[in-house]
């Protein structure tokens, strides 16, 4: 439960700070990357993802890799995003991004979409990723059985590898994000 209060706390200090100064407020000192994971409440095609974000979140998380849920949409609440978050993956943390600091930053279209960040060499966060999180979803409509590539996973096993990140293959498919920072 403190964990959820806690991250509304930063869903404030990211809203109310747009830019790469807000990354730095997401991110924990000394984090090797960021992953940013746009969700939404009512899309099916999130909700059917969790298990894979959450998988993702676990098995990084001791390698300095921060993962957090972001909610852009906003017909979003405080009160629905902790039910929803409960549902899905109570260990992780969340964002509210109803203002669209992190859409516009992030450049986001979707719900579900990945971003995976790095520190760049000026001190702020370069985006190294902006995907799929798997292929499990062709699609709307259109789902595998389970996913065959695993495109978040890889892109933060080339990062923590020193290696150059692969771009998503395939086109998102999700639901738009209703935000006021999306284009």
């Amino acid at each position: 439960m403190l964990r959820v209060a806690l991250s509304f706390v930063l869903c404030l200090i990211v809203t109310a700070a747009f830019g790469q100064g807000a990354l730095d407020r997401v991110a924990v000192p000394g984090a090797r990357a960021v992953v940013l994971f746009f969700v939404a409440s009512d899309c099916p095609v999130s909700n059917r993802t969790f298990p894979e974000m959450k998988r993702v979140r676990e098995s990084f998380a001791s390698q300095g890799v921060v993962v957090r849920y972001v909610y852009p949409n906003v017909g979003e609440t405080a009160a629905g995003i902790r039910v929803h978050q409960r549902e899905f993956d109570a260990g992780g943390v969340t964002l509210g991004d109803a203002d669209g600091a992190l859409v516009r930053l992030t450049h986001a279209k979707v719900t579900p979409e990945a971003v995976v960040l790095v520190r760049s060499g000026a001190g702020g966060w370069k985006t190294v990723y902006a995907g799929r999180v798997d292929d499990r979803f062709v699609h709307l409509g259109q789902e595998r059985p389970a996913a065959t590539e695993h495109f978040v996973e890889a892109a933060v096993r080339s990062v923590l590898a020193g290696r150059p990140v692969v771009a998503d293959p395939g086109g998102l498919v999700g639901c738009s994000i209703v935000s006021r920072g999306a284009r």
